[in-house]
């Protein structure tokens, strides 16, 4: 049997409920294309796994259903990867569902022969990318390491559960899931992902959420010290870029004084929220010794610069933002 042009990976708990409606979507955006759908179950205690199947039979299209046991999504998203035979491969989140991008992404990566494939937010972005796509005389595309620093600096938007990537770019650099994290993971496969790319392209369709369809149950524990993974995920990032990227300052400046210092007080506002002592994050952060990377300069954007004095100055005034 010949290789599927696109492996689609969901990984699942519990969804029972909102499955059939999700799997039903998935198979309406990708109707004709060659494709497989690898679903994961991670332990799940309903009918979530017989649902998958049936959907799998039912529809006579190519797949899977791999029960991986209880365990992390990171985890079973590898477990995904090691099992998809796609030349490309996108991974959808029953929390977090977007409308039709799979086709025109496809189309883009094929046109463009391009290893990672990321929407536009808006119409000035699809405009862009299509005169990129036609047109010679149209601006470049822009390397990984410089969409990185747009990502970074908040001028560009990437959300793995709206990108492709060509399965060949995870292979030849070894990327997969940081399974240690249960927060931050898919962020620092994505940048990892961006240092690696040779060719990554913008699509020119709009991103668009789907939220009628999107799982809102549960996922209400508290993250409690392990949001320090995300801090942690981050200076991984940090490591690779200063090993692969030594000269560029403004990429390494912006992990430094940006990226890292913006993580750590986004852990403390959680913790905040979650009811957590001032004096115990400050322990917590002197103890993983995340206080000594709350450094800025003159480079910082204004509001996290005065993020940042206002929790190291005077933490009893600091207050969470809402959201």
């Amino acid at each position: 049997m010949l290789a599927p042009e696109l492996s689609i990976i969901l990984p699942v708990k519990n969804a029972q409920q909102e499955l059939p409606g999700i799997l039903r979507f998935l198979q309406s955006q990708t109707e004709g294309l060659e494709k497989e759908i690898i679903i994961v179950d991670m332990g799940s205690s309903d009918h979530t796994v017989w649902e998958s199947v049936q959907f799998v039979k039912g529809q006579e299209i190519r797949g899977c259903v791999i029960q991986n046991g209880p365990g992390t999504v990171p985890a079973a998203l590898n477990t995904g990867l090691k099992k998809a035979a796609g030349e490309y491969v996108s991974f959808i989140f029953a929390r977090r569902l977007y409308r039709d991008f799979m086709r025109s992404y496809l189309e883009t990566a094929r046109r463009m022969e391009a290893d990672l494939i990321y929407g536009s937010a808006n119409e000035a972005e699809s405009k862009l990318a299509s005169r990129r796509a036609i047109n010679i005389l149209a601006p470049p595309r822009i390397a990984g390491s410089e969409l990185l620093k747009n990502v970074l600096e908040g001028k560009l938007q990437m959300d793995i559960s709206a990108l492709l990537f060509r399965r060949s770019l995870l292979l030849e650099n070894h990327i997969l899931f940081e399974v240690t994290n249960a927060v931050g993971y898919s962020e620092e496969f994505v940048f990892r992902c961006l240092l690696a790319a040779k060719a990554p392209t913008q699509s020119p369709t709009v991103m668009h959420r789907y939220p009628e369809l999107e799982m809102k149950r549960g996922k209400s524990v508290n993250f409690g010290r392990e949001i320090f993974q995300y801090v942690d995920s981050m200076r991984r990032i940090e490591t690779k870029v200063k090993a692969c990227f030594p000269k560029d300052k403004e990429l390494i400046g912006l992990f430094e004084y940006e990226k890292i210092p913006s993580v750590i007080l986004e852990c403390v506002d959680i913790l905040l929220r979650e009811g957590e002592s001032i004096s115990d994050i400050r322990s917590y952060l002197r103890e993983g010794g995340y206080d000594r990377l709350l450094t800025v300069n003159r480079h910082t954007s204004k509001r996290l610069y005065r993020r940042v004095k206002c929790w190291k100055l005077a933490p009893l005034l600091y207050k969470a933002p809402e959201g």
